[in-house]
C-alpha cells in the first residue's frame, strides 16, 4: 500500500459522491478519470466512497485514479456494521461481523483499496443492531489516535443517536465531525426530526446526500416517466418505516399515496421557482438546488453530488460560485410547501 497521505485542513465547500463509480467499460472509466482530474484542477478533493459501494469497486478505482494521477486527496469511507437498515452488511474474517473490533477490518480493507494511509473522514453507514454506540466511537477514537482516521462522522442516525455519539467521542477529548443524512429541497425531514438542532449543538457539519434528489431536481423526470426502480425506492421511503419523518400520517395513508417527488405535477411548482432564480442567474437546476443547501442559515452544511461525467462536475462545482439570497431561498421553501399536496408535516421551516 502506497504511503499516500490526505491532504488534511478545512472541508471544502463541495464534495464528489463516488457511490456509481462502477464503470462497465473502458471508456465509462476513463470519463470518470477526466471528471475526477476536472474536480481537483479546480480545488475539489474531497471524494466520498463506502465499503459496500460495489463491493469495494469505488474505492479501488478511487484509489487507482489517485495513484494514476499523484495528486493528494481527501476521502471520506464508511464502514458498515450489521443494521436493520442495512442487512447485507459485509461478513468480517477476523472478528464476528456485529463486534465493534469490525471496524478496524473494514477500516484496512478501505485503505489498502485506496492505497492511502488514513482517511479525512471515517463514518459509521448505519447505527449498530449490536452493542452501543459507545464501543463503536471507542474503536474509532483509537482509530484516530493511531493517525488512520482524521475525523469521524455518523451516517443515518437519529438526533439522539448524533448527541451518543458526540458525547462518546468527547470522552477521548474528540469532536464529532459530519453527520450525513438525506437532505434536498423536498426531503427536508432533517429539519423537523431533530438532527439539524443536534448538529448545531455540537458543532458538526451535516452532509447531505442525494442532495438533487436522484437527479429529479435536475429536471431530467420532468417530462418523461420516472424509471420504476427510482419509483420504488421512493416509495419505500415515503413509507417512513425508519420514522425519519416527524409525522402523524397513519401508514394506510401513505401506502396508498405517490410519493412527491414520483409525481410531476405535485413537483413542478418548486421546479418552476428554482429555474426562475436559476435564470435570474444564469444557472441550472442542479446549481440551484445545490446551492439551496449551501445557503441553509444556522448550520454548515457540505453536499456531496455525485459525478460520472466532466460535464456533471462542472455542472456541480457552477453551484459554489454564486449565493442564492435569503428572499430567493426562501421562494423555494415556499414552493416546496406549496407541492406538499398530501400536507405531511414531517419539516420545520428554515
Amino acid at each position: 500500500m502506497e504511503n499516500q497521505q490526505t491532504t488534511g485542513g478545512r472541508l471544502p465547500s463541495l464534495g464528489v459522491g463516488t457511490m456509481l463509480w462502477t464503470p462497465k467499460t473502458e471508456a465509462e472509466k476513463e470519463e470518470l478519470f477526466s471528471a475526477y482530474q476536472y474536480c481537483l484542477d479546480r480545488g475539489y478533493d474531497l471524494f466520498d466512497t463506502a465499503e459496500i459501494y460495489g463491493d469495494g469497486a469505488s474505492e479501488s478505482l478511487l484509489g487507482e485514479f489517485l495513484r494514476r494521477d499523484g495528486r493528494p486527496v481527501r476521502v471520506s469511507s464508511k464502514f458498515a456494521p450489521p443494521s436493520s437498515m442495512n442487512p447485507l452488511a459485509p461478513r468480517r474474517k477476523t472478528v464476528s461481523s456485529d463486534s465493534p473490533e469490525a471496524i478496524w477490518e473494514a477500516l484496512d480493507g478501505s485503505l489498502s483499496r485506496l492505497g492511502i494511509s488514513s482517511l479525512e473522514l471515517y463514518f459509521m453507514h448505519t447505527p449498530p443492531k449490536h452493542h452501543g454506540i459507545k464501543a463503536y466511537m471507542d474503536v474509532m477514537a483509537q482509530a484516530v489516535e493511531q493517525g488512520k482516521v482524521r475525523g469521524v462522522g455518523v451516517c443515518n442516525f437519529s438526533a439522539k443517536q448524533i448527541d451518543e455519539a458526540a458525547e462518546a467521542l468527547e470522552a477521548h477529548g474528540l469532536a464529532l465531525s459530519a453527520a450525513m443524512t438525506g437532505y434536498n429541497v423536498v426531503r427536508r425531514y432533517p429539519e423537523g426530526n431533530g438532527v439539524f438542532d443536534a448538529c448545531k449543538r455540537h458543532g458538526v457539519t451535516l452532509i447531505p446526500y442525494a442532495p438533487l434528489a436522484e437527479g429529479v431536481l435536475t429536471g431530467k423526470y420532468r417530462n418523461k416517466r420516472m424509471p420504476l426502480g427510482y419509483s420504488t425506492a421512493c416509495y419505500f421511503g415515503h413509507l417512513n418505516l425508519t420514522k425519519e419523518q416527524v409525522s402523524a400520517e397513519p401508514l394506510a395513508k401513505r401506502l396508498l399515496t405517490r410519493p412527491r417527488e414520483c409525481d410531476r405535477k405535485r413537483m413542478e411548482p418548486i421546479l418552476a421557482q428554482m429555474e426562475a432564480i436559476g435564470r435570474a442567474h444564469e444557472k441550472s437546476l442542479a446549481q440551484v438546488a445545490i446551492n439551496w443547501l449551501l445557503t441553509t442559515p444556522g448550520i454548515n452544511v457540505l453536499p456531496i453530488p455525485g459525478i460520472r461525467t466532466v460535464k456533471q462536475a462542472a455542472n456541480n462545482i457552477g453551484a459554489v460560485e454564486w449565493h442564492m439570497s435569503a428572499e430567493e431561498r426562501q421562494l423555494i421553501c415556499a414552493a416546496e410547501e406549496q407541492g406538499r399536496a398530501a400536507g405531511f408535516s414531517g419539516a420545520r421551516r428554515v
